[in-house]
């Protein structure tokens, strides 16, 4: 089933697209189907068709261009436009990909756009809709755009199957001479303090909360995940985990978040007894909390415990009739009138 962003993105690339093959210049000769862009989709047209494919983008010889780059961004939402050219004589594919650097061209935050797939010789229009957080964008001196073999946007290096394509937050070409887009260093232990942790259940139903402070207390940017995982007791298992959220700090900066924990098994509360907090560099539900370099273990309070098993406040004096699921009409006067014995003197 295709998902509301990728039906979007679909019909983006489908009017765009459009655009820039009816639209005054000149431009190579385009495939006939511009979208949806779909590489599996794309490989196997090419393969019927005998038209050399590179597989995944990293085989391209002549690396892909960005060019025609529109940034629009509204708190957390992130509409980019683009064109991908590709000047080789074999498909590229795989995945595009955006990353916010800071004043030191160290990344903040790496953002996935959405796969890729531009034939030889030719270029697409491509339109994504993204999510950053909100205390993330603030940090951007300067975006990177580049492409990657699918899904490794955070791992790829930046120059090997693109050009890659450097921007002000505007849109705006970034100055010569911006700092060499680096990735950030592994976590160490001792670079970065976890404290002041409060977990909350407002109201005693669904709902929990967990505020928490960061500190950078290292000489270098950090980047990583917020991850929380419940134990019982001793146990080496853990009964729930959660994914908080990502952060970037620099140096010497410290940032007091409140975060809402979505529970993988929220009827574990009861049984969990200790909670750890850590920073993971990878998805939280395949990290080990006790592995983090940054850690901190804390009891569960009193009165958090699982949801009420009915959380709306409602109880018995409260019942009423429920209406059926789909209710039926009466029947019309019409109808009835065709079921009454004929009128005398009909």
């Amino acid at each position: 089933m295709m998902r509301d962003g990728e039906w979007r993105r679909s019909l983006g690339v489908l009017l765009l697209g459009g655009a820039v093959v009816w639209g005054v210049g000149c431009k190579k000769e385009q495939p006939q189907a511009r979208a949806p862009v779909d590489a599996g989709a794309v490989a196997a047209a090419v393969a019927d068709a005998g038209v050399p494919d590179a597989g995944p983008v990293a085989k391209v010889v002549k690396p892909l261009r960005f060019s025609d780059v529109v940034l629009k961004q509204d708190r957390i939402r992130l509409d980019v436009t683009y064109t991908l050219t590709n000047p080789g004589t074999a498909q590229g594919r795989g995945d595009a990909c955006l990353a916010l650097l800071d004043e030191k061209g160290v990344v903040v935050h790496v953002l996935r756009m959405g796969n890729i797939a531009v034939k030889g010789g030719t270029d697409d229009v491509f339109v994504d809709d993204l999510y950053v957080p909100e205390s993330i964008w603030p940090q951007a001196r300067t975006v990177l755009l580049y492409t990657a073999a699918d899904r490794l946007c955070e791992h790829d290096d930046f120059g090997v199957t693109s050009e890659p394509l450097r921007l002000l937050p505007t849109g705006q070409p970034a100055p010569a001479g911006a700092p060499v887009p680096t990735r950030p260093k592994p976590l160490a232990a001792g670079e970065l303090q976890l404290s002041d942790v409060r977990l909350a259940q407002p109201g005693g139903g669904t709902l929990y909360e967990l505020t928490y402070t960061l500190k950078n207390v290292s000489a270098r940017r950090i980047n990583g995940s917020s991850c929380l995982q419940g134990y019982e007791g001793d146990a080496d298992d853990f009964l729930l985990h959660a994914s908080l959220g990502v952060f970037s700090l620099a140096p010497g900066a410290q940032e007091t978040r409140t975060e809402e924990v979505d529970a993988s098994d929220a009827k574990a509360w009861d049984r969990v007894s200790t909670l750890n907090l850590f920073v993971s560099e990878q998805l939280c539900f395949a990290a080990d909390s006790k592995q983090s370099p940054s850690r901190l273990e804390f009891k569960k309070p009193d009165d958090v415990h699982s949801p009420d098993e009915d959380a709306t406040g409602m109880d018995s004096s409260d019942a009423y009739e429920a209406e059926p699921a789909f209710p039926q009409e009466p029947p019309s006067s019409d109808e009835e009138d065709e079921e009454s014995p004929e009128s005398p003197g009909n």
